[in-house]
């Protein structure tokens, strides 16, 4: 059947599954190796409060900190 603009599109995402195919596209961003984390924040009236993901902190240089999971305290970034 050949929709003809009288009808609205079926199939189409609900809102819970908009928003984690945010987060799942924000995670994309994470520099990560080994863990790649996407988060979107939404209000109970649909709209998007924040979107973020993994990774170091605004100023810090992330080609200048180490990325390792396994190692010793100073070669891991993780404590």
């Amino acid at each position: 059947m050949v929709n003809t603009g009288t009808k609205k599109r079926s199939g189409y995402l609900n809102w819970d599954e908009y928003f984690m195919s945010v987060a799942l596209l924000s995670a994309q961003r994470s520099k990560d190796p080994n863990t790649q984390v996407g988060a979107c924040v939404a209000s109970p009236d649909n709209k998007i409060i924040g979107v973020g993901y993994n990774g170091f902190p605004l100023g810090c240089s992330d080609d200048e900190l180490p990325w390792a999971r396994e190692g010793t305290f100073l070669d891991t970034k993780y404590p």
